[in-house]
């Protein structure tokens, strides 16, 4: 999406973000960024609620076969906070990988490319290589962030566990980090209780459709 598109954004119709999208797809990963830019303007301004459509996920499973809903909120939520350079250099994969990596390790992400972001890769005997995220291989970001993980209490039980980890992947992908929404877990006379805080008014749509992406099974359509 170059200036002038960008700054048309605002004008498009929910019919012409589709076809945009279905542009922008074919781009390769070079689409991903401006995908997740037309995806989070839909979700912001209602765009598929104001056509009668009960969410924006709703809309896009039904016109465009060709993502799945995880795939384009994982490309939104890079998009809100990464520039289109970053997502060029880096790639939308990695990125979303190093927003994972950033929540477990409680840091915070600095503004423009995030390549020189130190990353502890864990190696075999419990050693811990210091590199940067450019350096970094994807596989080495996943298991940084899986080592730098809380494990779940030994009291949760192992599906509560993994519903609460895609809960909490779901949230990531709806809310910038750093924000004030929170995700709680407890446990008490043997349940598992959820509390979430920190909404603000103006983002319950967004709560909605992460609880709604959350609670869905694994998308069955491919991955673009």
């Amino acid at each position: 999406m170059g200036t002038n598109a960008s700054s048309n954004l605002l004008t498009l119709t929910l019919e012409q973000v589709r076809d945009a999208i279905l542009a922008h797809l074919k781009e390769g990963n070079a689409g991903h960024y401006n995908i997740g830019r037309l995806y989070n303007y839909v979700v912001d301004n209602k765009l598929a609620e104001q056509k009668k459509y009960e969410s924006a996920q709703v809309y896009f499973n039904q016109h465009i076969q060709e993502l799945s809903q995880s795939t384009l909120t994982r490309y939104g939520a890079v998009a809100r906070e990464f520039t289109e350079e970053a997502c060029r250099t880096h790639g939308v994969t990695k990125l979303y990988t190093l927003r994972a990596y950033a929540k477990e390790a409680d840091i915070q992400l600095t503004a423009g490319d995030p390549g020189l972001t130190p990353i502890e890769v864990p190696r075999e005997g419990g050693k811990v290589e210091r590199k940067s995220f450019a350096e970094c291989s994807l596989e080495e970001l996943r298991q940084a962030a899986k080592h730098k993980r809380k494990p779940s209490r030994a009291t949760m039980p192992a599906t509560d566990a993994a519903r609460i980890q895609f809960l909490r992947d779901s949230f990531s992908r709806h809310f910038a980090q750093g924000g004030r929404v929170q995700l709680k877990t407890s446990t008490q006379g043997g349940e598992t209780l959820l509390t979430i805080q920190g909404v603000p008014l103006a983002q319950v749509e967004r709560l909605m459709e992460a609880l709604l992406d959350g609670f869905q099974p694994q998308p069955v359509r491919a991955v673009g």
